[in-house]
């Protein structure tokens, strides 16, 4: 599958786990080759305001149980696809696991109220270490911004 088309299916889940699961849209795969690896979603966030437990988070755990890797590194064919730009943490863990490009819809310049806790930038990351990581934004732009725009009318944000 090609960048749109797992972005989509990214942002379905989104809105899937929008309406089945009262979760916030904050959802991501891991992906190798074109084919989805696992799937995360802010599962206990807001159940049990636990901020550790992103959706990236649950999606590089799973892909270690799933792929069963003890050194805790992916390697650079593995992709992280998100639906929000991830945040420091998310950003930290993708770079420990070794994942070779991270791809995101909405920044955090739509939606700054969800990063107001945590100042940074990937574009700081991205200009100091660009042989490290490669960073692909804004995939589906509009389509992400739908789905945060949902989730804010539902959870008045």
């Amino acid at each position: 599958m090609g960048d749109e088309q797992i972005m989509r299916e990214l942002i379905q889940y989104g809105y899937e786990k929008l309406e089945k699961n009262n979760a916030y849209p904050f959802c991501a795969f891991v992906v190798r080759n074109g084919v989805i690896v696992s799937k995360g979603y802010n599962s206990k966030v807001n159940l049990y305001g636990d901020k550790t437990t992103h959706g990236e988070m649950e999606a590089f755990a799973k892909a270690c149980k799933t792929l069963q890797i003890k050194n805790l590194l992916f390697g650079k064919e593995y992709e992280l696809f998100t639906t929000c730009e991830p945040c420091l943490a998310c950003f930290d863990t993708a770079l420990w696991h070794k994942i070779g490009r991270i791809v995101f819809s909405v920044n955090r310049h739509d939606f700054p109220e969800y990063f107001h806790d945590h100042p940074y930038s990937i574009e700081e990351f991205e200009t100091q270490r660009p042989d490290l990581i490669s960073i692909k934004r804004n995939v589906l732009h509009d389509e992400g911004i739908a789905l945060f725009t949902k989730a804010k009318q539902k959870y008045g944000w």
